[in-house]
């Protein structure tokens, strides 16, 4: 018998009825292909040991878990796209006054994520400890929502500024309350490296696809050209409209994700210990969360990641109708390649998470979004690209955008399924898990996609001075317009460009020196599984 050979019930930490009697009888079969234990290599154990817990995450399990996410992408396109656009150019409302409104709730959330996460680390209740959550956040996240595309009519400056403030709080913490009890579930669902990539990138499938649909229902049926000739994207109503089509589709996510996990919740409640919420507890388990140095170098590249696409998304609205000149069906036939991008993504980053390491991957990619992402417009300050508002043009960035997506939403997934891996040295190192409050910080991250972006667009475009929208239509009943001149496109073209290439090679040297890899992954599974046995996991 090799000298290497492990018996599967030691990877398991359980003996009792272990029919493993040596190479020939070991039931347990590892990912290699050889019977677990066989292979000299842990990670083979590790997969081995996973087999049999990979059954527990049944398809329905997984269908109404990705169906969890529909509520994040509609509000993530609410707030990364629409949102700015409608405040400034439809209502009038300076751009820097919406981006700070917008920075401001993000900042509420900065508190309240935390806070969420560690109370429902350790709540008890006959519903578990997350789903009380996520029920109570259903409502006054759609009312929220809803509000939000639907202010009264006349209010000043002023009192625009406090109901966009006011509502965009009200979302933030609703979908605070829900999201994070949400995505803690994860770590628990499954130990195994590989399963958690396939989890998040079915999240991420149902996400965007619900984000993306939102968005070309509004670019083709709500902001498109009017019977008489107007802009529909100038027009409140057609933002009122989109509002409440997205806060129903929103709140009916949430409610199918509660109800259809909710067999999770005696599986999730047994590994409950009661641990009282206290300030000085959270601080103290915050500084144990930032002083893991996987999590603080995913932390930093994540939020420039985050923070570049959510500028992205900000100022493609505006780069789209007056740099590049398109039509409102044009834009719409542009998000379409969001919809080829977000399959492949689907499709090959689990594949990219089985045949490599999630950092390498991770930065690989987020490098390819640096060099690849402003190209469009630095080609066309050289004049390489076809004219502006052509057919060619709209090939030429359709193809583009679903390439820069691919990388993007990749990075994302990645990132997402590594927090699960950090989670496990967490509990490793400290002897608590935290998958609440870790899941809290990058949930936190992920709005900041929206805030930080939103802000950085609303700066620049009031630096530049970007003119406003005129909020009366005009005279001949057609929707108001805005025209800018040469110079003022080519500056916003110019600083989208560069503020880009600034938070894509920040996230790429961050995420460069994440130091979890897979083979370590695969020690601290075995370690935990020896312990376990010896300690209970403190919650």
């Amino acid at each position: 018998m090799p000298a290497s050979w492990t018996p599967c019930c030691a990877v398991l930490s359980s003996s009792a009825g272990c029919a493993c009697r040596g190479p020939s009888t070991c039931p347990v079969i590892a990912s290699c292909g050889k019977p677990a234990g066989h292979c000299s290599s842990r990670k083979h154990a590790q997969g081995g040991a996973v087999t049999e817990l990979q059954a527990r995450v049944s398809g329905r399990i997984r269908l109404f878990y990705g169906i969890g996410s529909v509520a994040e992408g509609i509000k993530d396109t609410a707030f990364s796209v629409f949102l700015l656009f409608f405040y400034n150019q439809v209502l009038g409302l300076s751009g820097s006054l919406a981006g700070l409104a917008i920075l401001i709730a993000l900042l509420f959330d900065a508190v309240s994520d935390p806070l969420l996460g560690a109370w429902s680390d350790g709540l008890r209740s006959r519903w578990g400890r997350r789903h009380p959550f996520m029920l109570a956040a259903a409502l006054p996240f759609g009312l929220g929502l809803w509000a939000l595309f639907a202010p009264p009519a006349g209010l000043d400056e002023p009192a625009l500024f406090a109901w966009l403030l006011g509502f965009s709080i009200l979302v933030r913490l609703s979908l605070t309350a829900y999201s994070v009890p949400s995505n803690a579930m994860l770590p628990e669902m499954t130990p195994h490296y590989d399963e958690r990539t396939e989890l998040v990138a079915l999240r991420f499938l149902f996400g965007w696809l619900a984000g993306l649909g939102i968005a070309t229902f509004g670019y083709f049926a709500l902001f498109a050209m009017q019977p008489g000739g107007g802009d529909g994207r100038l027009s409140a109503e057609a933002y009122a409209r989109y509002g409440a089509t997205s806060a129903v589709i929103a709140t009916l996510g949430v409610l199918l994700c509660t109800w259809g996990t909710r067999r999770l919740i005696p599986e999730l409640k047994q590994r409950m210990v009661e641990r009282p919420l206290r300030m000085q507890t959270l601080q103290q388990d915050l500084r144990a969360v930032f002083a893991n140095k996987a999590f603080r170098m995913l932390f930093a590249g994540a939020l420039c990641s985050a923070a570049g696409w959510g500028y992205i998304n900000a100022t493609s609205f505006y780069i789209n109708t007056y740099y590049w000149g398109l039509s409102s069906t044009q834009i719409g036939g542009l998000s379409l390649s969001l919809y080829l991008g977000l399959f492949i993504a689907f499709a090959i980053t689990p594949v990219i998470s089985r045949e490599s390491d999630k950092r390498d991957a991770a930065v690989r990619l987020s490098l390819f979004a640096l060099l690849f992402g402003p190209a469009p417009i630095l080609a066309a300050m050289l004049g390489w690209m076809p004219p502006k508002g052509s057919s060619d043009l709209t090939i030429a960035l359709f193809l583009h955008t679903g390439l820069l997506f691919v990388a993007l939403i990749s990075v994302s997934m990645l990132c997402a399924s590594m927090i699960a891996d950090i989670t496990d040295q967490n509990e490793l190192q400290t002897g608590q898990r935290h998958e609440g409050l870790l899941a809290a910080v990058m949930t936190f991250v992920i709005k900041a996609t929206s805030g930080l972006g939103t802000l950085l667009a609303g700066v620049v475009l009031d630096l530049i001075a970007f003119p406003g929208a005129v909020v009366a239509p005009s005279p001949g009943g057609e929707s108001p317009t805005v025209v800018v001149d040469a110079s003022t496109a080519d500056a916003l073209g110019a600083v989208v460009a560069l503020l880009m290439l600034g938070l894509f090679a920040l996230s790429v040297w961050c995420l460069s020196r994440y130091p979890l890899r897979r083979d370590q992954h695969a020690d601290i599974l075995v370690e935990l599984r020896r312990l376990s046995s010896e300690r209970p996991v403190k919650r």
